[in-house]
């Protein structure tokens, strides 16, 4: 049974509104009653986000997904040696269009290794697609497609897929979370998961602050761009009447806490009426609206936090310029 929760708001001080938790509707309701405002960055992915995103990916300032494939091209052997010792289930969280995933499939198969792929993508659509190339490129192997969020999907898992696991958990994701949510989320997977499976999470590191300014201050101007169709998205599923031109774009980095944080700002005193929830918002002149964290890591971070979750440090991959790690854990503790 569904359960259903409702954001109470006041319009003419009498209608309640009530919207499903987790939807966009509910979430941007109570993001933008908040003060200061925020909108989450998992809306940033319908059909024309995810295109521009692709566009990010391919962006010269953007480095994290050439590091990140480079380190799983140069050290995919020793993923496919450490793989080797047992039949493995490979979960693939956030799978997309598995680019980046690939690169361990292709040399998984080419070399015999027996294992099942497990891509989990909360769009149905994408884990179809997914599914229908694999099973083109790849007619041997095993493939079961989960369409849900994470944690359904490694309940599920836990309960109906015995054996061994490697869950990858690529890109920077890790980094759009709080300090307190990221160890809710770590310890959460360490729960759904059995004594020795492994956790690989891509972790952004820290490095020149102006390498890390420019990924998210591109010159092409397409961040922003992926930013800004948030607010065109509200504007088309919702009702709203956002006027684009109105915000900017602006991401900090702060290099002590390793935090990029993304915004957009109201460059004037406006209201933005959202039909569906037939009210408006007010916006002072330079009022932000939150997007979204990206959290760049220590490795001392990444080490404290894993031992905070109850995780073993087995190793820590990295790309040749040292800009990201691709760190790999494994569950203990479970039989003390």
């Amino acid at each position: 049974m569904s359960t259903s929760y409702s954001i109470q708001t006041t319009v003419d001080n009498e209608n309640i509104v009530a919207f499903q938790p987790g939807t966009l509707a509910y979430d941007v309701l109570a993001g933008l009653i908040k003060y200061p405002k925020t909108l989450s960055s998992k809306y940033f992915y319908d059909a024309k986000g995810s295109k521009i995103f692709e566009q990010i990916m391919q962006l010269p300032e953007y480095y994290p997904t050439r590091c990140e494939a480079q380190i799983l091209e140069t050290h995919k052997q020793a993923l496919l040696e450490m793989c080797r010792k047992d039949y493995y289930h490979l979960v693939d969280l956030g799978a997309g269009d598995a680019a980046k995933t690939r690169i361990l499939i292709d040399h998984f198969y080419k070399n015999n290794l027996r294992f099942e792929y497990i891509p989990v993508d909360i769009s149905p659509s994408a884990v179809q697609e997914l599914t229908e190339n694999l099973h083109q490129a790849y007619p041997l192997l095993p493939v079961r497609s989960v369409a849900t969020d994470y944690f359904t999907a490694l309940q599920w898992i836990h309960s109906q897929v015995p054996g061994r696991k490697l869950v990858l958990f690529l890109g920077s994701n890790i980094g759009n979370f709080t300090t307190e949510e990221c160890k809710q989320f770590l310890s959460t997977i360490w729960q759904l998961l059995d004594e020795d499976d492994r956790l690989l999470t891509g972790f952004d590191l820290k490095k020149n602050a102006n390498v890390i300014r420019n990924a998210y201050n591109d010159s092409s101007g397409i961040t922003a761009e992926f930013n800004r169709n948030l607010l065109q998205r509200i504007n088309i599923e919702l009702g709203g009447n956002f006027n684009l031109d109105a915000f900017e774009f602006y991401a900090s980095y702060d290099p002590v806490s390793g935090f990029v944080k993304s915004y957009m700002i109201s460059t004037k005193a406006q209201q933005v009426y959202i039909e569906a929830f037939k009210r408006s918002f007010a916006f002072e002149a330079w009022e932000t609206i939150h997007m979204e964290n990206s959290r760049k890591f220590g490795i001392r971070e990444i080490e404290e936090l894993a031992l905070a979750c109850r995780y073993e440090v087995e190793t820590h991959l990295f790309d040749n310029q040292q800009y990201f790690t691709d760190s790999i854990w494994k569950v203990a503790g479970k039989n003390r």
